[in-house]
């Protein structure tokens, strides 16, 4: 079995402190040991079964589960990421559910899939796309990209104004400097009836452009409730840049990896008038940096977690197939269920791992992705989509 934190015989980091100093954040100083699923959980450095990590990485390497991946025999978080990828491979693509649910763990049923795949000389079939040779929809999509960008440097609004001529450091871009380079990790989260009064559902869309090809997710770039006396907060149309960092900082019982503010924070109005909704008059609200809109996990979906974050609900996703992949059975619903069994099914985040797992896999260095916010009646921008294409895809994965 291989699984976080074990390392083949030499490969244990000769200064641990360093090497957690690299991957965690400030706030987690007190820790150095591998962050697990369940609650709590904690995982320090073991000596691994016949030094079998490097082959696992190699093998995940050359079968495109770990394009960035060092073969250095040590199951961190990217080799954690990527055995995770190539188990939820199987079962969703494959449609091969004898390997259970990813859960990041190579056991035998896992081990078993893999020397299947050498026996015959198997590869994730996304390596038949790049950012140089795309899928059609991922071509449609950047296409939007630019469609958007073109409009609004002739027609700016009243905000986008705004931002061009912050002068603040930020990690949010004046439309100028909106860039949808291919060679980089794209996520649109598209807000629907942002100004709508009442409870903010998961009803919104996001879409993933990364190595020529499309995922799909939903859940919410709203805030749900909130009790700040100056109102919640909304991130702000236009385009962020976010990294890998870590949620929760302050409960080091329930943090988990999430995408951060690349730098500085990110440009949010507040609800000023505590309606929940973004109204005019919230837009014409301070312009406020704030460097904890992340972009994180929210349960199964049932409820609004966020405080201002961008928030991937667990339950369902849309591959690179265009095919709905069902979460449900997994994905669990509050923090306490993960990495226990219920119904004698192993919870997990559900389809917030498979977004992670493919950011974590295909991004180098520390800056993830480029994070697109968009309103629904952007879409009516390009003639190839609509508005209402975002309710529709919401529509095949948002099912109580």
């Amino acid at each position: 079995m291989i699984k976080l934190g074990m390392y083949d015989a030499g490969c244990k980091p000769a200064n641990p402190g360093a090497y957690f100093n690299q991957i965690h954040e400030a706030g987690m100083a007190s820790k150095r040991q591998f962050r697990g699923e369940r609650d709590n959980e904690w995982l320090g450095f073991t000596s691994a079964p016949e030094n079998r990590v490097a082959s696992v990485q190699s093998f995940l390497k050359e079968r495109g589960f770990f394009p960035f991946g060092k073969i250095d025999g040590l199951c961190g978080y990217r080799t954690a990421s990527s055995m995770r990828l190539f188990q939820e491979y199987v079962r969703s693509v494959e449609k091969d559910d004898s390997i259970g649910v990813a859960d990041g763990v190579f056991g035998r049923k896992s081990l078993s899939h893999m020397k299947r795949w050498q026996d015959l000389s198997l590869h994730a079939d996304w390596n038949q796309n790049s950012s140089v040779d795309p899928q059609p929809e991922y071509n449609k999509w950047m296409g939007l990209l630019s469609a958007v960008k073109s409009h609004y440097l002739a027609h700016p609004t009243a905000l986008l104004r705004r931002i061009n001529s912050y002068t603040g450091k930020t990690d949010t871009l004046g439309v100028k400097d909106w860039d949808f380079d291919p060679q980089r990790i794209h996520m649109v989260g598209i807000r629907r009836d942002e100004a709508r009064p009442g409870r903010r559902e998961n009803d919104d869309v996001f879409i993933l452009l990364i190595n020529g090809i499309v995922f799909k997710f939903y859940g919410t770039t709203d805030p749900g409730k909130s009790t700040r006396a100056d109102g919640a907060p909304f991130l702000l149309h236009g385009q962020h840049r976010y990294r890998f960092g870590w949620h929760k900082q302050s409960d080091m019982k329930h943090v988990y990896r999430a995408l951060k503010p690349k730098s500085r924070g990110v440009l949010i109005v507040r609800d000023s008038n505590r309606d929940d909704a973004l109204t005019q008059t919230d837009l014409e609200g301070e312009l406020e940096n704030n460097n904890s809109i992340n972009v994180h996990w929210g349960g199964r979906g049932f409820s609004n977690w966020s405080a201002g974050c961008q928030v991937i609900c667990g339950a369902r996703y849309v591959n690179h197939h265009n095919e709905m992949v069902d979460c449900s059975a997994f994905a669990a619903s509050r923090y306490q269920y993960l990495g226990t069994k219920v119904n004698n099914i192993y919870q997990t985040k559900g389809a917030y791992s498979v977004l992670v797992d493919l950011v974590t896999a295909f991004s180098g260095g520390d800056h993830a992705l480029d994070y697109m916010l968009v309103y629904e009646d952007d879409l009516k921008i390009d003639a190839g989509f609509g508005a209402d294409m975002a309710a529709r895809i919401n529509a095949v994965m948002n099912k109580k």
